[in-house]
């Protein structure tokens, strides 16, 4: 396998872990949102008790993301800048604006206006960041940025990165971070014995998942509107892992309905993985179609090779510990 392979299949493997546990943990405020700042007392402490440990954990994959584009593929990593800094930066800012509103409202006073204020930061940047992270994937899946084969860009650097595709996808991403927080939710409420809780959000779980259900079929029509290069692929390459997609979502639905939590959560992330997949298998060999290709962008061999020592020798680090910290919080606290 050419070493340009190797590097964007841990690429996107870092990508499905950020979608599904950071995607979770942007749900949590996602949730927020869609309560209009609602929540009791008893549901928000189980909301920010299920991400306080990990959350900001999870950004290791972004970082990893941007550092391996930039190092891996320096064409790409320079066109995707110059044409999304907006939704990039806002998506940042976003991720910004939510660690402060979690913390703050963590380690504020009790007083009801301080709290609700930081609660409203939170909430806000939580969907901000999945929103503009998904409109920034949907501009690029379009293939209409304006960018030019040598990596120049001709577009319109405020407004080049709006279509419906972009639009969509990122009301799509963050329609799917909110149905797995609710599906891990309910699992995290069950683990408590809270039976309230876990109506509460199975309920939720189960209609989000329909929704997103939805917003997944016309996702399809919007791809072969707007992405002929993706769509191509789509037809060609990653129908199976579409129709995987399809299933796992479906069974995670049953498993809702059968209060089989644990294979929800399961078949819940595999959709999610499913999805990112499929949409890299449709789009290769481009990393930003129709015209810059992966043997375009790519950077010499022997820089993509001590990539991958590197990228090797740091997740004999960073995953064991990653590891500990989820078996300290999650599965150990879940066994006590």
């Amino acid at each position: 396998m050419q070493p340009e392979s190797i590097l964007l299949c841990v690429m996107f493997l870092a990508l499905t872990a950020y979608a599904i546990l950071g995607g979770a943990d942007f749900g949590a405020g996602v949730w927020e949102i869609n309560t209009a700042f609602q929540s009791n007392e008893k549901q928000r402490k189980l909301l920010y008790s299920a991400i306080g440990p990990v959350w900001e954990a999870n950004h290791v994959w972004l970082i990893f993301i941007l550092v391996a584009t930039f190092g891996a593929f320096p064409t790409a990593f320079a066109a995707i800048c110059q044409a999304l800094w907006l939704p990039l930066a806002l998506a940042m800012t976003g991720i910004v604006f939510r660690g402060v509103g979690f913390a703050f409202r963590s380690y504020t006073s009790a007083q009801a206006q301080q709290q609700a204020a930081w609660e409203a930061v939170f909430a806000i940047g939580s969907t901000a960041a999945p929103f503009f992270l998904g409109a920034s994937i949907g501009a690029v899946a379009s293939g209409n940025l304006g960018i030019t084969r040598d990596g120049k860009f001709e577009g319109d650097y405020l407004t080049g990165w709006i279509s419906p595709l972009s639009l969509f996808t990122g009301f799509f991403v963050v329609g799917m971070c909110a149905f797995l927080s609710a599906v891990f939710l309910t699992r995290e409420a069950s683990q408590l014995g809270d039976r309230q809780l876990v109506r509460l959000w199975r309920r939720r779980a189960l209609a989000t998942g329909l929704a997103v259900g939805v917003l997944a079929m016309a996702g399809i029509f919007f791809v072969a509107g707007s992405a002929p290069t993706v769509w191509d692929g789509f037809r060609s390459r990653s129908w199976p892992l579409v129709g995987g997609s399809v299933a796992a979502g479906s069974l995670s639905l049953v498993s809702l309905l059968f209060e089989r939590y644990r294979s929800a959560a399961f078949a819940t992330a595999t959709a999610v993985a499913a999805v990112i997949w499929g949409w890299a298998v449709a789009q290769y060999p481009y990393i930003v179609p129709p015209l810059i290709s992966i043997e375009d962008a790519k950077a010499p061999a022997n820089i993509l090779w001590l990539m991958i020592a590197t990228v090797g020798l740091g997740a004999l680090l960073v995953l064991p510990s990653l590891g500990y910290l989820l078996y300290l919080f999650k599965v150990h606290r879940s066994q006590t």
